[in-house]
């Protein structure tokens, strides 16, 4: 673990335990080890040992894709973009979120959370209401290393902690909030944390205890759509990758090779000393001044008859490198549930795109469907809890009662709409569908337009 990295301090743990909680803390083995992999920084494997010539033991860092940040990467932009569409049923209500929306950071940061759930298993989108001034409502996101849930059931996490480190008066302070239930409404209690010792939080301009007068609990925890399979009854979520460690490590030791290949097997030129301007290193080695580093070489001496240049440029092996790294990918692809093709280098272009791949991907599709599925039901906890409080806080001119949230997630980048043409097109041939109806659906024509242009008239029963 890097030395900076966020952890959850014993005094926040002290607190929790005081407020008559008993959280488990049973995941942070593996959602330390997850991380380590995401971020490319878990030194058993990514540190490589050798021994030097002179018998000293280095390492060198292993050359890496980021192969689990860009499967996370990669679902997270699948499900989650700029064409979801959040919505509530009442006119005023839907009104003021849609401007919420538009002007506001939240895709970019709905994004972020998205793809922190699938790094760590869990992350959570979480209300803070600023009261100094104008009233403003902020969404802070959180992932699994700062959240500490409470109390959960079949209806998911109803009470939750948020550990995370502020700044107040120019100093940081590790901030603990827990959010529950309290006499049918929730509270947002709040504690700063100093070097061990808890400070007086109101004195910083924070409110030790706010009550929220909202039955929305505020805050949403996202979780991918697999089952947790390493703590039994968890709340947490496992990560996107959990099942594909070894793939991971197949991906890099094969990109590593190929990098090494390449750097190994350049164009070597041995040069004749008489030719060399030379001086020591910082080791005591002498060494050629001014020349390319791992280029040039001096000649050893001792030969009557010898050409003062001469260059070695060994055969490099890539074709059998590639394909390692192309079998490496495609298990990895297939383990997080994109296929096997997903992930495939191209050799005219690179990795492929996604809408090069789906139209023979339906694993894709009931991948990107099952986590939509759990995710949809976080963002409806946070945005019913955002329209709440604005009413509440903010004056915001919002009916009591907005009914239902909404979510429609925007699926185009994976619709297999080639195979959905030729199922139509088979429809219509065996008359089971009217051809206005293809003319609609794939052509972007109203009714009346696809059902002119093939000349069928609107009382002709429907068809």
């Amino acid at each position: 673990m890097a030395g900076n990295e966020f952890g959850i301090s014993a005094k926040a743990k002290e607190i929790i335990t005081a407020q008559d909680y008993a959280p488990s803390y049973a995941m942070s083995p593996h959602i330390s080890r997850w991380r380590a992999l995401y971020t490319a920084t878990d030194e058993k494997f990514y540190k490589v040992p050798y021994v030097t010539s002179q018998g000293k033991k280095r390492h060198r860092e292993r050359a890496s894709i980021r192969p689990a940040r860009k499967v996370c990467r990669e679902m997270a932009s699948l499900i989650l973009t700029e064409d979801t569409e959040v919505s509530v049923e009442a006119p005023r209500a839907n009104k003021w979120l849609q401007d919420y929306l538009a002007r506001s950071n939240f895709w970019p940061t709905g994004y972020d959370v998205v793809e922190d759930a699938f790094a760590l298993g869990t992350s959570a989108w979480s209300l803070r209401i600023d009261v100094r001034e104008e009233t403003r409502i902020l969404l802070p996101r959180s992932d699994a290393r700062m959240i500490v849930p409470l109390v959960w059931g079949d209806d998911g996490v109803t009470a939750c902690a948020f550990v995370t480190r502020v700044m107040a008066r120019g100093r940081a302070y590790e901030q603990l909030q827990i959010m529950d239930e309290e006499d049918g409404t929730y509270h947002i209690r709040t504690w700063l944390i100093d070097d061990g010792r808890t400070v007086d939080a109101e004195a910083l301009g924070v409110l030790p205890d706010f009550d929220t007068q909202s039955r929305f609990k505020p805050f949403g925890i996202f979780t991918p759509g697999i089952s947790n399979i390493y703590e039994d009854l968890s709340p947490f979520g496992p990560s996107l990758f959990a099942d594909a460690v070894d793939e991971i490590k197949a991906v890099d030791a094969a990109w590593d090779a190929l990098v090494q290949e390449v750097a190994l097997t350049g164009v070597k030129v041995f040069v004749d000393e008489e030719l060399l301007e030379v001086q020591a290193d910082a080791d005591g080695n002498v060494v050629p001044v001014g020349a390319a580093e791992d280029m040039v070489y001096r000649k050893l001496a001792g030969k009557e008859m010898r050409n003062y240049i001469e260059v070695f440029s060994p055969s490099i092996r890539t074709d059998p490198l590639v394909g390692a790294l192309n079998t490496a990918l495609a298990e990895l692809g297939d383990t997080c549930g994109f296929g096997q093709n997903y992930f495939q280098i191209d050799k005219p272009g690179g990795l492929k795109t996604a809408k090069e791949v789906v139209s023979d991907s339906s694993q894709l599709m009931r991948t990107v469907r099952k986590h939509e599925n759990v995710i949809r039901g976080a963002i409806q906890d946070v945005v019913g809890a955002l329209l709440d409080n604005a009413r509440i806080h903010c004056g915001a001119d919002i009916e009591e009662d907005f009914g239902p949230v909404s979510v429609a997630f925007d699926d185009s980048v994976i619709a297999d709409t080639e195979s959905e043409k030729a199922m139509m097109l088979s429809e219509i041939a065996a008359g089971v569908v009217p051809k206005w109806m293809y003319l609609h659906r794939f052509y972007g024509m109203s009714e009346e337009e696809a059902r002119r242009e093939v000349g069928t008239e609107v009382s002709d029963g429907g068809w």
